[in-house]
């Protein structure tokens, strides 16, 4: 087997012949990234520098690729299948690309939460504020379909182009967020009961297995059509009184991942303390990428006050 290095290489000098003779004068390019704190080695496939020219390009990254080779040896099937995916992804920005407008980033900008703590290698670098132990930080929404979101990172360097200031990138995307990726609200029976009939379980089987939850104890998912950054759901008090008057009381928020956050209502009897040790095992036995976990805190929504605030722990340790 090939090591990182030899892998990393031997693709490099691959990849532009498995792209084709339609890529003629494109060249991979190196691109080292810090992600959520991690050093990854991003590359993409590119035009020759071209100046005053716009293009949008996919990132890939060989640490995830040397994963996957890993597994079975094959490079062919890892050079013909990223080669595939950056083809769909270079004509979709192609599209993108014509109708980039820098004007319209005011319309398009929405928020993000990542953690603070993850993020201080990059975080500097792209405008962003505080919220409890989180950070907002600002994306570019390109495109929506049925495929999912295309968006951009804003960083310092695109505020500053697009004529903006955190403060107006803030303002836009508490208006723009919740309409570009409205949040819903599920049963988590509902979404446990999908999963199930999808694995093919029929329905006595599921309802055997669910059993009947009573409504005041019933916990709920805040998500979205396209699970991309739903955790921003918690960054506005109409979508958390919504869920109160669904839980009928206060409730805990536990932010599962970037993508969706559970309310556990305070008459479920589950105690936080437990919820916070699900969320931390969880978290360390996460297998996908780590740029999808959001927090080791617990939240709490006060329904008789509409106000949100971090679960203080004090000198527990978990």
């Amino acid at each position: 087997m090939l090591t990182y290095e030899e892998f990393k290489n031997t693709f490099s000098s691959k990849f532009p012949e498995v792209m084709g003779t339609d890529f003629q004068g494109y060249e991979l390019k190196m691109i080292p990234v810090v992600k959520r704190g991690k050093n990854l080695d991003g590359f993409t496939f590119c035009p020759r520098e071209r100046d005053g020219e716009i293009s949008v390009m996919p990132t890939y990254y060989f640490n995830d690729i040397y994963e996957a080779y890993c597994s079975d040896e094959d490079m062919t099937r890892s050079l013909y299948e990223i080669s595939c995916s950056m083809k769909k992804s270079m004509m979709a920005g192609q599209v993108m690309s014509h109708d980039i407008d820098f004007s319209k980033i005011k319309k398009n900008v929405i928020a993000e939460l990542v953690n603070t703590e993850r993020g201080t290698d990059y975080i500097y670098d792209i405008p962003h504020r505080e919220f409890f132990d989180l950070t907002i930080v600002y994306r570019w929404v390109v495109k929506v379909d049925e495929t999912g979101i295309y968006s951009s990172m804003i960083d310092n360097k695109l505020m500053e182009t697009a004529g903006l200031t955190e403060e107006e990138l803030y303002r836009n995307a508490m208006k723009n967020t919740k309409r570009i990726i409205p949040p819903k609200i599920k049963t988590f029976d509902s979404v446990i009961r999908k999963i199930m009939k999808d694995s093919g379980k029929s329905d006595y089987e599921i309802r055997k297995c669910l059993g009947s939850t009573p409504e005041h104890q019933r916990i709920y998912v805040l998500c979205n059509k396209h699970n991309f950054r739903a955790s921003t759901a918690i960054l506005f008090n109409d979508v958390l009184d919504a869920v109160a008057q669904k839980t009928g009381c206060s409730y805990y928020i536990v932010p599962t991942s970037v993508n969706e956050s559970l309310a556990v209502p305070v008459l479920s009897g589950i105690e936080p303390l437990r919820l916070l040790e699900m969320l931390i095992d969880s978290n360390q036995h996460f297998t996908g990428d780590d740029d999808q976990i959001l927090s080791d805190s617990i939240y709490y929504y006060d329904a008789e006050k509409s106000k949100l605030k971090l679960v203080d722990f004090g000198k527990v340790r978990i």
